[in-house]
């Protein structure tokens, strides 16, 4: 498979603004600057410290707030980036095959699940389906907001992972991140 030529992102896409930082538990946030440099990430009373490696990539690990926000996270090194909007809950991998896949429009009363679709406490990353294919360092996409505009159409939120933390954010009531990494008929090791 070919290899991205792009240079490595600051911070990889993987971290944005709207995320969801998993709580009660350290976390890390990673990117890639020079050889050498020093990047430092803060985020409510925490920070840390990392020295990017030979190959460029640095990683910081890093006590998250407590749960809720927002909050802001500040990575700086030879670059400056804040990262806003983000929460502190809980974080689940949605991964599978076209059942995970199959969006919330298609799935029973699909049409009004999607305008009923207002959880701004849920909140998804669609991984997308380059990754099934081939190993990537840097995924693309963004980390978007349960809404009636984001979770419809191609790129939204599969079913099951919607109705899944919708009932769950009813029950412990954190913030829920989803990082949706569906695609139908792939094998299970991508």
């Amino acid at each position: 498979p070919a290899q991205d030529t792009a240079p490595q992102p600051f911070v990889s896409p993987i971290f944005g603004d709207k995320m969801v930082l998993q709580r009660g538990k350290p976390n890390l946030i990673w990117g890639w600057s020079q050889p050498g440099d020093v990047v430092r990430v803060e985020v409510g009373e925490s920070s840390a410290t990392a020295t990017a490696g030979a190959d460029g990539r640095w990683q910081a690990r890093f006590q998250p707030p407590p749960a809720g926000g927002p909050y802001t996270i500040k990575v700086s090194g030879k670059q400056t980036v804040e990262l806003r909007e983000v929460l502190v809950g809980d974080v689940w991998i949605c991964a599978g095959q076209s059942n995970m896949q199959f969006g919330l429009g298609q799935a029973r009363n699909g049409a009004e699940e999607v305008k009923a679709a207002d959880h701004p406490l849920i909140r998804f990353f669609n991984v997308g389906q380059r990754a099934a294919y081939s190993r990537m360092d840097v995924p693309r996409g963004t980390w978007k907001i349960v809404s009636p505009t984001t979770v419809g159409g191609f790129g939204g939120i599969s079913a099951t992972a919607y109705f899944f933390a919708r009932r769950l954010q009813e029950s412990v009531h954190v913030p829920i991140g989803l990082v949706q990494e569906a695609v139908g008929g792939v094998p299970a090791e991508t």
